[in-house]
């Protein structure tokens, strides 16, 4: 008999993200993205595994994949592709997006689909910025841009605050946002948090995954969808692989990059059963929510 906690019951959605990008696309002040390049297959290897774990489960994910992957790994989109997971644009080469013009995320935005698009055949409609990049100053013509690309989703807010990232007092529910007192007809699909000692914290995903204890996790999970509200679960490839490369990087961003890899497969692994029935593509269900207003 269906527990009354079970995901299943309250008819809320998940969804499963994977972050493509290679094992040293990081955006810490100490490293230079343009001193890297790898030609190994740990990535295909990593992509291979999480695609297994999707299979195992009849589900599928959605992929915000960089677009110098495409460029360089093509194979590796079409495999994903293939298998019937979603395609979306996590930008060219992992560059910050608040560092950026107007001129230069609408560019870096339309090569990365391009590129995308140009493997698949298929339009992307998805978008997440590196390392949660969207600040406010950024929301003033985020948003009007991924509309000019033809996107109809962005799942790129942390709304809370860190020393990183992130827009405290942003709406942690699935919602077109209000910037200048227009509503964007961009959907935003933020992450979602918990409440702890006064500040808002992340749980399902990256570091947050790797940090919390897999059954808290799973926990969080449930509360949120019992309020209402969906979650992403996210991961990279890199956070599977203990074999992978590493950055020589400071105590707290090495801490923060690298914490928690060796049983984060596994955590990973029993999430995904546990909510099996409540995850989709991000596209299914955004465009569910626009047939919806019609």
């Amino acid at each position: 008999m269906m527990n009354a906690k079970s995901p299943k019951s309250t008819g809320i959605k998940n969804f499963i993200t994977f972050d493509i990008e290679e094992w040293y696309a990081a955006n810490f002040d100490s490293v230079d993205l343009s001193q890297f390049s790898d030609d190994t297959n740990h990535l295909e290897k990593n992509v291979d595994r999480l695609l297994k774990i999707c299979d195992e489960n009849s589900v599928k994910s959605t992929c915000f994949i960089l677009g110098e992957i495409a460029a360089t790994k093509p194979h590796i989109i079409r495999k994903i592709h293939d298998r019937g997971h979603e395609i979306a644009s996590h930008s060219l080469a992992h560059k910050l997006v608040y560092t950026m013009t107007q001129d230069e995320f609408r560019e870096d935005l339309r090569q990365s689909c391009d590129l995308l698009e140009q493997i698949t055949g298929e339009k992307v409609v998805g978008y997440r910025a590196p390392s949660w990049s969207v600040n406010e100053e950024v929301l003033l013509w985020f948003y009007e841009i991924l509309e000019e690309q033809g996107i109809l989703y962005s799942s790129s807010v942390f709304p809370g605050k860190t020393f990183l990232y992130g827009i405290p007092g942003f709406p942690q529910k699935i919602h077109q946002p209000v910037v200048n007192g227009r509503q964007q007809k961009i959907w935003e699909i933020p992450q979602s948090l918990f409440s702890f000692a006064g500040k808002n914290v992340g749980f399902s995903g990256g570091f947050y995954l790797r940090f919390f204890p897999g059954f808290f996790v799973r926990n969080q999970l449930r509360k949120a969808n019992q309020q209402g509200r969906s979650v992403f679960v996210y991961l990279h490839p890199r956070e599977i692989d203990t074999k992978a490369p590493r950055l020589q990087l400071p105590f707290i961003e090495k801490t923060i990059h690298y914490w928690g890899i060796a049983g984060c497969e596994k955590k990973f692994i029993r999430t995904v059963s546990a909510f099996q029935p409540t995850f989709v593509r991000m596209s299914d269900y955004i465009r569910q929510l626009c047939d919806n207003k019609k």
